[in-house]
């Protein structure tokens, strides 16, 4: 039990572990509004920007004041960068989704794995990202020079 409570006080883990609970919840709110989007349109494209971006909304708003913490900087100043993050994160995720769909049937299913696909790739370039430029805290060394 010690070494779990030591875990949790982990700063880094407990950024890890609220990071994948946000993205759990924003999969399943960018999933919900792909599938609506893939039901009216059947466009794969517009679908997967559609459930990104409207997830995009809830991941900053959470991402920014619970998961980083991070209202030590203007928003503006966070809001630049974080699309700049997503923007890639984005554009992977739709060519690796793509790519994916590229091998299978055009069956929703079929989407829904290519879309989960893309997912599993921008997922940690977004948390590196955001933890290592967009959020970062000035007492967190940056690692990146």
């Amino acid at each position: 039990m010690q070494k779990i409570i030591k875990l949790i006080k982990n700063k880094h883990l407990r950024k890890i572990v609220l990071y994948c609970f946000t993205g759990g919840i924003a999969t399943l709110i960018d999933l919900i509004f792909f599938n609506i989007f893939f039901f009216f349109t059947s466009v794969f494209v517009i679908s997967r920007i559609g459930g990104i971006l409207t997830s995009i909304i809830f991941n900053f708003t959470f991402n920014r004041n619970v998961t980083f913490q991070a209202k030590h900087t203007r928003v503006h100043n966070q809001l630049w960068k974080f699309f700049v993050v997503y923007g890639i994160s984005m554009t992977l995720n739709v060519l690796v989704g793509k790519l994916v769909l590229s091998f299978l049937d055009s069956s929703t299913l079929s989407a829904n794995i290519a879309a989960i696909s893309g997912l599993a790739v921008s997922i940690p370039i977004g948390f590196l990202g955001l933890m290592f430029w967009v959020f970062r805290n000035k007492a967190i060394p940056n690692y990146s020079k």
